[in-house]
């Protein structure tokens, strides 16, 4: 175990890492600062970039972009009341609040050394569970493995979205793309026209990387020009002081970093319900407990720093526990840990008990980019304060094409030196981000699509083999207790939303 930790440590404590890693946490608080650009589209940027690097080097890289988008979305729901990506919606309203009344230094500072926090103690969580989580994975055959594909399918379809019907649909729809290629089996060409389309390089599928993509980098800057006949609204500049607050006002609120960082890991930990739910269950919390303060703690809503910290201690201890699953399962927790784990495949390193039985010394490394990620990020967030007001009015006409032109180079330049596969991939990037951007622009979600591509050939590819090992017997996933409970939670999850909305709408 200290070989493996000393090897780990040993992969990513040199200059090129520290570098790399350093360059992700800037680019992903910028990412995160900017509205509408989200980790997992920065993520997705990233990937050809990691591609070139050592494994350990471009998963640092990638887990730097994560953790800074997360954290750096807090930026402009705190100085303008626009969260930078979904995650930030709760930090808003006490956030905006404290801008209001001259104290936006310190709600930045606050929202930093709470990020920090729910970085860090997620992060414990991640290096206690994970291999626990691993070994059960033993008992797990091609049954239990294929009703767990369809777990994290279902569920993160059920929370995608306000319509529970368009994110199933988007998951079978991802499930579809992952379809294309070839055969495991019978090794056959499956796509459309075959005949013609299997001479080309879509006879191998789609290209994971440019999905991604098209799908969230080209498809947003196609949704942004929407807004290209509006008038630009103008900034105006605040003035920044007083970043870090009180050291006293930290320790005091105690109970309520303590239940954020619970529930951030747990939700994060559970496939596809993301940081925007425990966000809103952290400011929720929080606000039980300052109104039960007897006046000891400011109450939330009145635009205190307790209503700022709640939602971003869960924000990014959601980080931490959405790499539970993603590493001890292959499942994702979230989008941006689904192009984390296609990052890792692509690679060749397959998550699960096989990664910690013969790879641990990466997994170690894994842990330790994950605490200098954390590092950097509030290191770099805390430097840049001062400097925020100036990101936050980038003009549109410069970012967006911007954003085109390194969309196009990262889904060409996957292919190396093959021209033909290159400019496949640009045509893939280019359609899908078409798909995307009609697809956002009728409130369909995005997430299902990706998880569907990552789980879709796993369902598969576990799918079958079950049922030739059971004798062709379709029943086999329902006499094996590890699969019936997850049957169970995948109907859960689709039945409990829409018990509750009904009930809502009742009411």
């Amino acid at each position: 175990m200290e070989n493996a930790f000393l090897a780990g440590l040993a992969q990513i404590a040199n200059l090129s890492t520290l570098l790399w890693m350093s360059i992700g946490s800037v680019v992903g608080i910028l990412l995160g600062a900017l509205p509408g650009l989200t980790a997992t589209m920065g993520v997705a940027l990233m990937m050809p970039i990691s591609f070139q690097l050592p494994t350990a080097t471009g998963i640092g890289l990638l887990l730097a972009v994560y953790c800074g988008a997360v954290s750096g979305a807090s930026i402009p729901a705190i100085l303008l009341g626009i969260p930078g990506n979904p995650n930030a919606i709760a930090t808003v309203e006490d956030g905006l609040l404290m801008t209001k009344k001259g104290k936006a230094g310190q709600a930045l500072g606050g929202a930093v050394v709470a990020s920090f926090i729910g970085g860090i103690g997620s992060l414990l969580a991640l290096v206690l569970f994970s291999p626990l989580i691993a070994r059960l994975t033993l008992a797990f055959g091609p049954a239990e493995k294929t009703t767990l594909a369809l777990v994290g399918l279902v569920i993160i379809a059920s929370v995608s979205g306000k319509n529970i019907w368009k994110g199933l649909l988007m998951g079978a729809f991802g499930m579809g793309l992952a379809f294309l290629g070839t055969d495991p089996f019978s090794a056959q060409v499956r796509v459309p026209f075959a005949n013609v389309l299997s001479r080309t390089p879509l006879a191998s599928g789609l290209d994971l990387t440019s999905t991604l993509i098209g799908l969230f980098g080209i498809s947003q800057v196609f949704y942004e020009l929407r807004k290209r006949f509006e008038p630009p609204q103008p900034v105006e500049p605040i003035e920044v002081k007083d970043i870090f607050p009180p050291f006293k006002k930290i320790i005091s609120m105690w109970k309520i970093i303590l239940s954020s960082l619970g529930i951030g890991t747990i939700i994060g930990s559970i496939p596809g319900t993301g940081a925007s739910i425990a966000v809103f269950m952290a400011h929720n919390s929080a606000k039980n407990i300052t109104e039960s303060s007897n006046g000891k703690l400011d109450l939330v809503g009145t635009g205190s720093l307790e209503g700022v910290f709640a939602p971003e201690v869960a924000n990014n201890a959601v980080t931490g526990g959405a790499l539970i699953p993603a590493l001890a399962l292959g499942i994702p927790g979230d989008a941006a840990t689904a192009v984390l784990i296609g990052a890792l495949m692509i690679k060749g390193v397959t998550p699960g008990f096989h990664l910690f039985a013969t790879n641990m010394s990466l997994v170690y490394a894994i842990f330790l980019t994950m605490l200098v990620a954390n590092i950097f990020m509030a290191l770099f967030q805390l430097l840049g304060v001062r400097l925020y007001p100036k990101i936050l009015s980038v003009p549109e006409q410069l970012l967006l094409p911007l954003i085109l032109v390194l969309s196009f180079i990262g889904a060409y330049a996957i292919a190396g030196q093959a021209t033909t596969v290159g400019i496949y991939n640009l045509g893939i990037s280019l359609v899908m981000g078409l798909i995307g951007y009609a697809l956002k622009r009728d409130d369909y979600p995005i997430a299902p699509i990706v998880l569907g591509l990552i789980l879709g050939g796993m369902f598969e590819e576990n799918f079958r083999r079950a049922v030739k090992l059971a004798g062709g017997n379709y029943l086999v996933f329902f006499t094996k207790p590890i699969c019936l409970l997850f049957i169970g939670l995948s109907i859960l999850s689709v039945v409990l939303p829409i018990l509750s909305r009904r009930k809502k709408a009742r009411q």
